[in-house]
């Protein structure tokens, strides 16, 4: 069905809109991949990790946002952690492609209390191409140009562990960066403030809860809040159910296929009036891998058929 030149007028405005908001992306699996947003969670988790996530927003609109997050951690030697994370966000005209290297540093506060502090070292890649966009008139338009520059930035982080409970406070960008110079009118990149925590508790048997919240907070636009709770069948089914404040309300899968390999599936319906008008529709998809259960896992198999 194809849609008429209002509707299509209305979807651009909102996506300008989208645009202007949304500097970092949202995840509904936000606590599967940390790392991305807090660099205390490299090496924080036993074993290497490596987790991809592919998030379609407003499925069936052309120039819709589409990212896609890569990150890995690995625990080494001496209390150190290292992690890598890449991120690459587009948004009708604009592309960008986040580049970090993370560093932890582990603390033994108690007993039971593990603190891990992080650097995150790296910039964002930013593109916009506003030459293929037909203009109202014949006048020539002076910011209608394409645009092309690297910001480099850093990020710090701290993630505290005791038992099942966990809190974490990051700002993954430090630097207020211009996008470009050369326009009289220019989008920013404020930094982001992020706070979360969650707690796993068991409730009967072989099912354990896992709530979670997330604040995130950029100067100039309002709090975003996300409240997050799973249901966990023997650790290897997981279902659940997140709500972002004025935002979105998602339904999540997350399944253990293979022992340190999961898979999870998240569909998430804007609450916004404008946009639950439209129906359009959000998919997020989740692989994560734990590289080191997985080999111990395959060496068990061997051996038990040898």
């Amino acid at each position: 069905m194809k849609l008429n030149k209002k509707v299509i007028f209305l979807i651009v405005f909102l996506l300008m809109q989208f645009i202007w908001s949304q500097q970092e992306s949202y995840y509904s699996f936000y606590q599967y991949n940390m790392n991305v947003v807090n660099p205390a969670f490299a090496g924080a988790q036993d074993g290497d990790i490596a987790t991809l996530i592919d998030r379609n927003q407003w499925v069936g609109v052309e120039g819709a946002p589409r990212t896609l997050a890569l990150s890995y951690s690995t625990p080494r030697d001496k209390n150190i952690g290292l992690g890598v994370s890449i991120v690459s966000d587009k948004v009708f005209i604009e592309q960008q492609t986040f580049a970090y290297v993370d560093v932890s540093y582990k603390l033994q506060v108690e007993e039971k209390t593990t603190v891990f502090l992080g650097l995150k070292t790296g910039g964002n890649f930013y593109k916009s191409d506003a030459l293929g966009l037909k203009p109202y008139s014949d006048t020539p338009d002076p910011t209608q140009i394409s645009i092309s520059s690297f910001n480099p930035n850093i990020g710090i982080g701290a993630y505290a562990k005791r038992d099942n409970h966990w809190f974490s406070f990051s700002i993954p960008r430090l630097f207020n960066n211009k996008r470009s110079d050369d326009l009289a009118v220019t989008a920013k990149d404020r930094p982001p403030v992020y706070i979360a925590g969650g707690s796993e508790f068991p409730v009967y048997e072989d099912f354990t809860v896992k709530p979670s919240l997330m604040l995130r907070k950029v100067k100039g636009l309002p709090l975003s809040v996300d409240i997050t709770s799973f249901v966990s069948y023997l650790n290897k089914y997981d279902l659940g159910i997140s709500f972002r404040t004025k935002a979105a309300f998602s339904i999540m899968s997350v399944i253990n296929v293979y022992e340190g390999f999961h898979i999870g599936y998240a569909y998430e319906a804007p609450t916004a009036n404008r946009l639950s008008e439209m129906r359009v529709k959000i998919h997020e998809i989740m692989l994560r891998f734990n590289i080191d259960s997985i080999k111990k896992s395959k060496s068990v198999s061997e051996s038990t058929e040898e």
